[in-house]
């Protein structure tokens, strides 16, 4: 236990003293790409997905296809193995057009780059509250936050601090540019509460690993512990929820922001199974649109690593 500590603070202390350096990369990173044309820089970001294909370690690469393997059981191995290189594309050319995102709209106009589907929707839905935003790690997620105040809809956002405190403050300052705000996920809840009750939006993404705290819902055929949090903020307030995503259109240059389902939570019944039925309702749209273009979703972290069974009940 003592050398598995002394290893740990060894590994914590050399990525405290990178912290300056990757920093500094992700600065020069980003003016470069801002010199570029869109498409250039489309381009150079093709071609670090492909090298962080090839440099991510093995354990990683090997773990993102057995999810794709068993989401999609009639794939061959070639084809599973084509599809997560398309997933580092997908991922790489992302983070490019969130960090050019903000330049395009003041180049362009939103009205040329962004359009919106779907979101009549709201439009015949008395609410004395926010709306609860919902989405996945699946299309351009950065490009949703900061597109939906330029729509009319600013949001707060709720998103785990990055490890490097430089960084971190960095890609909170991008997210903010277009008058989305971030909270920290520790200890939001009573904070969201107070922001639905003002008429303020909120966002929040429903598709991590929810270890003791979430609840069981089927995801590709598997039970995956999902954030309860978005239909308990329903429940609780009255709150409509939105699940929107974002994705190129087609190959035009812009985006298509669409919202795909409007839920209306029902407050009179058993809340916890209100909570479980709006839970899985949530995960299985974000399911059907994964399966449209599972290149754009991001496979390579542990979805399912709690299973039923794995803590005790608290």
């Amino acid at each position: 236990m003592t050398t598995r500590r002394a290893r740990r603070d060894a590994l914590r202390r050399r990525r405290e003293r990178l912290e300056p350096l990757v920093y500094v990369g992700a600065r020069y990173a980003h003016a470069f790409l801002n010199l570029l044309p869109w498409s250039a820089g489309r381009s150079v970001a093709r071609c670090l997905g492909r090298l962080a294909y090839l440099l991510d370690s093995r354990e990683r690469r090997a773990m993102a296809l057995e999810n794709l393997r068993r989401s999609f059981p009639s794939w061959t191995a070639a084809h599973a193995e084509q599809v997560l290189k398309d997933v580092y594309h997908h991922l790489a050319v992302s983070i490019s057009d969130t960090l050019s995102f903000v330049r395009l709209v003041r180049g362009t106009g939103l009205d040329q780059l962004v359009e919106r589907v779907g979101f009549e929707k709201l439009e015949g839905v008395r609410r004395r509250t926010g709306i609860v935003f919902v989405t996945g790690h699946f299309g351009h997620w950065e490009v949703l936050g900061a597109a939906l105040p330029l729509l009319g809809y600013p949001v707060w956002s709720v998103g785990r601090p990055l490890r490097n405190r430089l960084v971190d403050r960095y890609v909170r300052r991008m997210r903010q540019r277009t008058g989305q705000r971030m909270l920290s996920s520790r200890g939001a809840m009573l904070q969201l509460i107070r922001l639905l009750k003002r008429g303020q939006n909120v966002g929040l993404l429903v598709d991590q690993d929810a270890r003791k705290t979430g609840v069981f819902v089927d995801f590709f055929g598997r039970p995956a512990s999902t954030t309860p949090t978005p239909a308990r903020l329903a429940v609780y307030t009255g709150a409509p929820i939105a699940f929107v995503y974002a994705r190129r259109a087609g190959r035009a240059s812009r985006f298509r922001i669409v919202l795909a389902d409007l839920i209306e939570p029902q407050q009179q019944g058993d809340p916890d199974a209100e909570v479980r039925r709006i839970t899985q309702r949530l995960t299985s749209d974000l399911e059907r649109e994964i399966r449209k273009a599972p290149e754009e979703w991001l496979w390579l972290h542990r979805r399912w690593k709690t299973y039923p069974g794995k803590y005790r009940p608290v």
